[in-house]
């Protein structure tokens, strides 16, 4: 990226739902979507709508997923605070051990 995602009320669109939020956003890179990142079976989950830059990833089967915005956005936006009630609600997929 020639000068990054700075600032915020920078708009992404959600690849699954097709909702957009506006996002707070502090980064100089992204991710490609290259063949291999999808042989690992991940896909694209969010996309700035500004220059259509990928903008998170989740994968098809595991609980995973990242996005490069700032979900909790303050000072800014609290459009996407759901994303860490999603974290939580993925962490309680994944078995753990008792101690």
């Amino acid at each position: 990226m020639k000068f990054g995602h700075r600032g915020a009320n920078k708009p992404v669109k959600d690849m699954l739902t097709g909702k957009c939020y506006i996002t707070s956003q502090n980064h100089g890179y992204a991710i490609k979507l290259n063949e291999l990142v999808k042989e690992m079976g991940f896909k694209e989950l969010y996309v700035n709508l500004d220059d259509q830059t990928n903008e998170g990833i989740y994968h098809e089967e595991k609980p995973i997923f990242g996005v490069q915005f700032h979900p909790e956005a303050c000072a800014g936006p609290l459009d996407c605070l759901f994303l860490f009630d999603k974290f939580i609600e993925n962490m309680n997929l994944i078995p753990h051990k008792e101690d």
